[in-house]
């Protein structure tokens, strides 16, 4: 799905001159997550209240814009980031809102930097409508970020556990790509690892960061990305994208526990 009007295009690494096809090809994990923000932006009305748990700098603010959007975050993560614009600034562990009132709740790319995952998942459980649903993306392979805030990695069937856990149905899991989009990402690196920025004497280094940046960072990603459909297990993904939904009754939340193996996008 392409972006929508008024969507803010995904911030990425890549050049800012090379077309977007390319780009689309080469940083596919973000533009993965912007596309399935996209789309569940779009299909969330405009009466719709939302909560962005783990907002940051509220990125994902265009996509929601018709809503009624409140951004809330701790404001700790990353140092360069501007929290001004949060509505609340809190601990996602205490949630300042009553029970059950949220149509949907975002948390995208958080729920790893949080000490007490179940904690989390337990109070936007808590603060979601019944029938309310989460829109939630995690890292199942990414090297340490935000450091020292970072705390987990996440497979499918630990998702599983940790939405049972706090009582949410699993509506769809899906992992962001397979092998050769994992090994794209990590070629990608390459120059960030072997030069990185405030070693002595790296600017004599760029003729080799323009090989690398051309074989590394355009050419291999590109081959790899038409590989990917190659691996059809996708165990080996960078991670996951999911809908979870607060059950209307008990019974709902029995019958779809029951029933988990059926709503896996695999």
């Amino acid at each position: 799905m392409k972006a929508g009007k008024g969507h803010l295009k995904p911030r990425t690494r890549a050049h800012r001159y090379l077309p977007e096809w390319i780009k689309r090809r080469i940083e596919v994990n973000v533009y993965k997550l912007y596309d399935f923000m996209g789309k569940m932006g779009a299909a969330t009305p405009p009466e719709a209240l939302v909560l962005d748990a783990g907002a940051g700098e509220g990125r994902f603010k265009p996509e929601f814009e018709h809503t009624r959007y409140i951004g809330v975050d701790l404001a700790i993560g990353d140092v360069n980031w501007n929290y001004t614009n949060l509505d609340s600034i809190c601990d996602l562990k205490a949630l300042p809102f009553p029970n059950d009132t949220f149509d949907v709740t975002l948390c995208t790319q958080t729920l790893e930097h949080v000490n007490e995952p179940a904690l989390v998942l337990n109070e936007i459980a808590r603060v979601l409508k019944p029938g309310g649903k989460l829109y939630l993306s995690v890292p199942q392979s990414w090297h340490q970020h935000q450091k020292p805030y970072d705390f987990y990695r996440y497979t499918s069937f630990g998702l599983r556990y940790l939405f049972t856990k706090v009582g949410l149905n699993v509506i769809h899991i899906e992992p962001m790509g397979g092998y050769f989009w994992s090994l794209s990402f990590l070629l990608q690196q390459m120059n960030y690892w072997l030069f990185p920025r405030g070693m002595k004497l790296r600017q004599l280094t760029w003729p080799l960061r323009a090989f690398n940046g051309f074989v590394f960072e355009l050419l291999l990603p590109l081959i790899l990305f038409y590989l990917d459909p190659l691996d059809r297990i996708k165990d080996e993904t960078f991670g996951y994208i999911c809908i979870a939904q607060k059950p209307v009754n008990a019974l709902d939340s029995t019958t779809k526990e029951q029933q988990w193996q059926e709503n896996t996008a695999f």
